[in-house]
């Protein structure tokens, strides 16, 4: 019978390893880090204007877009337009719709008899300019006639088409 026997030293070579990261591998961190920066840095105050100029435009066009929903949910037939001669005292609480319009003293044809008709407002950002060449009549229903909007913002010019029944800007 044979018997194997294994030595195994117990006072072996202790290996000491690193905790650390070496002066070498620091600076060549902070060197990329502050490259990126420099690249980055520059358009930080470009990236909140235009975060800013988006958020503007998407609650506009959010408002536009839910001029229909707000006919039919106030059961109230609704215009937008530029200038429909209301009177200027109006109360700055009342943003969504203004006071009833006289269909006799406005320059414009109405699409529909209406019982009722009331101007649609719009929350529009400082400096921005929007201009509506003919009417919109919003219905009850939430039917809609269609038409054009412009909107000015600087130098920049937009011009969206609004078409029936539901009038919506796609983007």
């Amino acid at each position: 019978m044979q018997m194997w026997v294994y030595w195994t030293p117990t006072h072996s070579k202790l290996t000491v390893q690193t905790a650390g990261f070496t002066l070498l591998e620091v600076l060549v961190v902070v060197f990329i880090m502050g490259l990126t920066a420099s690249v980055i840095a520059p358009n930080f105050p470009g990236l909140f204007d235009r975060l800013r100029f988006a958020n503007q435009k998407e609650t506009l066009f959010r408002q536009i877009n839910t001029l229909p929903y707000s006919a039919y949910g106030a059961s109230q037939d609704l215009v937008l337009g530029d200038d429909l001669s209301l009177s200027a005292a109006i109360s700055h609480d009342d943003r969504k719709y203004k006071q009833s319009l006289d269909l006799a003293d406005l320059d414009i044809e109405t699409p529909f008899r209406a019982a009722s008709l009331k101007q649609a407002e719009l929350d529009i950002p400082d400096g921005w300019e929007i201009r509506i060449p003919q009417p919109i009549f919003y219905r009850a229903s939430g039917f809609c006639t269609g038409g054009q909007i412009q909107i000015f913002v600087g130098s920049m010019a937009y011009e969206f088409g609004l078409s029936p029944p539901y009038c919506q800007i796609n983007q």
